[in-house]
């Protein structure tokens, strides 16, 4: 070990502070120089050490094919303009390794700062809102379907009342027409006018309508009767026994032709079995 402290050892001072008087009256002065090592291959063999193998997309790491060289390095503008050609070579580079790769990289034009809420909650806010203009919507159409409804019965009504007038109207001209004809004040132009009013359906329904039988009822009613007291049809009436059109005396004068054979006699029947 060596025998001289800390304390008496001198003070180092930078080199620059130094003039040249204080070289030349101090020799025990131990100057200090800044030394300024580049050593390009330690530095690529410890970053080959520390280099992970990890996709482009994972570091997004660009070196520059050239080396940036300044020719005047004092020149503020020349400078910086050096600086932004290289970061504009990098720039472009990466957006062609990116557009390769398909990742997309680029914002929404609707996007203007990031967002306070979650995507998740921005959905289910998104979904509420939909919903409620889907309930408007069907809220409206139900709206609309009761109006038409309305709008429906409505016209209904209507027909229905024009349909009642027509027919009271046509029930109407029927009574008047029966009243003159029962009176004898209406001729055949009279009744002309009369259902000149009407238009041939609705005379073809009022005749339709019209009291009458049809052709099987009274065919019917030919062979089975049509009605009326039974009982006691058969028996003669005042006009029928006095009605004597149907009376011959000629034909009464004939002998009675016709009726059973004359049974015979009892020995006639006996000789008639023995001769069986």
């Amino acid at each position: 070990m060596s025998d001289i402290s800390d304390s008496e050892i001198p003070e180092a001072i930078p080199m620059e502070e130094l003039s040249d008087a204080d070289l030349s009256v101090d020799e025990d002065t131990i100057p200090e120089q800044k030394l300024t090592v580049n050593n390009k291959q330690g530095l690529n063999d410890a970053l080959e050490e520390i280099k992970l193998d990890l996709p482009w997309i994972e570091t997004q790491a660009i070196t520059s094919s050239e080396p940036l060289v300044v020719e005047d390095v004092y020149n503020d503008l020349k400078r910086e303009l050096a600086f932004y050609n290289q970061a504009l070579e990098a720039a472009k580079e990466a957006h062609a390794k990116i557009t390769a790769a398909g990742i997309p990289f680029v914002r929404p034009d609707d996007y203007f700062a990031e967002m306070v809420k979650s995507d998740e909650h921005m959905q289910k806010v998104r979904q509420r809102l939909l919903d409620e203009s889907q309930s408007i919507k069907a809220s409206e159409e139900a709206r609309k379907q009761r109006e038409l409804k309305k709008f429906g019965k409505k016209v209904q009504v209507e027909k229905l009342k024009e349909r009642q007038m027509q027919k009271s109207q046509e029930l109407e001209k029927i009574k008047m027409a029966k009243r003159k004809l029962k009176d004898g004040d209406m001729n055949d132009d009279d009744f002309d006018i009369a259902i000149s009013d009407d238009d041939e359906a609705s005379i073809t329904k009022r005749k339709s309508k019209l009291p009458g039988k049809n052709a099987k009822r009274v065919k019917k009613d030919a062979k089975f009767g049509f009605g009326g007291r039974k009982r006691g049809s058969k028996s003669n009436t005042a006009d029928s026994t006095n009605d004597i059109s149907g009376f011959s005396a000629k034909g009464m004068k004939q002998g009675f032709k016709g009726g059973k054979p004359k049974r015979l006699g009892k020995s006639r029947r006996q000789a008639g079995r023995g001769k069986n």
